[in-house]
């Protein structure tokens, strides 16, 4: 008995799917994102419309590029992430913050101390906004 993985298979598939209209044959993926990325388009040519007069029709053809670049576009380093899931993830990120147990720490408020697990209640009522005391202890340095 052989097992074969259809991920590789399927994923080729969905990938290379085509629509043909009119003679032209486009990627399906890429046609429905170009026609959900007309509404956005006709929204912001409707805003600039009174001031820039019907120049702002151009406008459609880059919301058009940035909605395509933002979804089908994929970062170049790391995982090749989608753009806007790089985006998001950039987003959520814990960059430049400090946690300790869930916790986000200012770190320039607060005492010196060393944090050491603890065997024993918290004396010190340490604990998250949600009333969850952590099983820390900071002892004091000096």
């Amino acid at each position: 008995m052989k097992v074969y993985t259809l991920t590789d298979l399927t994923r080729k598939a969905s990938s290379q799917r085509r629509v043909v209209i009119q003679g032209l044959d486009l990627p399906a993926r890429g046609l429905i994102i170009a026609l959900l990325a007309i509404l956005p388009g006709i929204a912001v040519s409707a805003i600039f419309f009174s001031l820039l007069g019907s120049y702002a029709f151009l406008s459609v053809p880059v919301v058009e590029v940035a909605v395509f670049w933002l979804i089908e576009g994929r970062t170049r380093g790391g995982l090749h992430l989608r753009q806007y899931q790089a985006l998001l993830d950039k987003r959520k990120s814990n960059e430049g913050k400090f946690t300790c147990c869930g916790v986000r720490i200012d770190p320039l408020r607060g005492k010196w101390g060393t944090v050491v697990s603890s065997l024993q209640p918290n004396p010190l009522l340490i604990g998250r906004p949600d009333g969850d005391y952590l099983d820390v202890l900071l002892v004091p340095n000096g």
